[in-house]
């Protein structure tokens, strides 16, 4: 398969907000009272979920669908992000699906799961190994968004990280021993 380069060029200042770690975590409070969707559609949602799962699959710990990743990307859209971007976000997705449609003749919700992992690889590499200015390929907006607020969720914490809660004793320097987890999606 070609190598196609992910459309749907989004903010950056959208993803990369000082606020976006508080409002996900405002978010996950009011997360638990949502049943409906406020933004997606089903279709959106759906797919939403498939790349999600594929980025963050189900292994020792939960995947990103159990951990309600969409549901968060969901509440982001409505209370967080400006209607242009929104709207930036949305036309990304259905570029994103248009092009899978193109590249395999179905959704990539209809996908098996190794044909899904197929498609995005080359696309993970290509976009997630450049730095941008401005504005962001789609891909890469979701992939960041998705492991944070997947790392920010309980389930996310507790089971992936090295969870220390505080108060304790600040190290700042901190060894790091086999079989250590280690800290993943934190570079916001």
């Amino acid at each position: 398969m070609k190598r196609r380069e992910a459309t749907g060029w989004i903010l950056k200042s959208a993803i990369f907000t000082p606020g976006l770690i508080s409002a996900i975590q405002g978010c996950q409070r009011k997360i638990t009272e949502t049943v409906d969707l406020l933004v997606l559609d089903q279709d959106q949602y759906h797919l939403c979920n498939a790349i999600a799962d594929t980025i963050l699959p189900k292994t020792e710990s939960p995947s990103a669908s159990e951990v309600r990743v969409v549901e968060f990307m969901d509440l982001l859209l409505n209370d967080v992000w400006e209607p242009e971007v929104v709207g930036s976000f949305i036309e990304g997705l259905g570029k994103f699906d248009d092009e899978c449609k193109s590249a395999n003749q179905i959704s990539f919700t209809k996908l098996r799961q190794e044909q899904k992992i197929a498609y995005l690889e080359p696309i993970d590499k290509m976009v997630m190994s450049e730095d941008y200015g401005e504005t962001v390929p789609f891909y890469y907006t979701f992939k960041r968004l998705c492991l944070t607020v997947y790392y920010s969720s309980e389930q996310g914490v507790k089971q992936n990280l090295d969870y220390q809660p505080v108060p304790g004793a600040y190290q700042a320097d901190v060894e790091l021993k086999p079989g250590d987890k280690i800290m993943v999606g934190n570079q916001m």
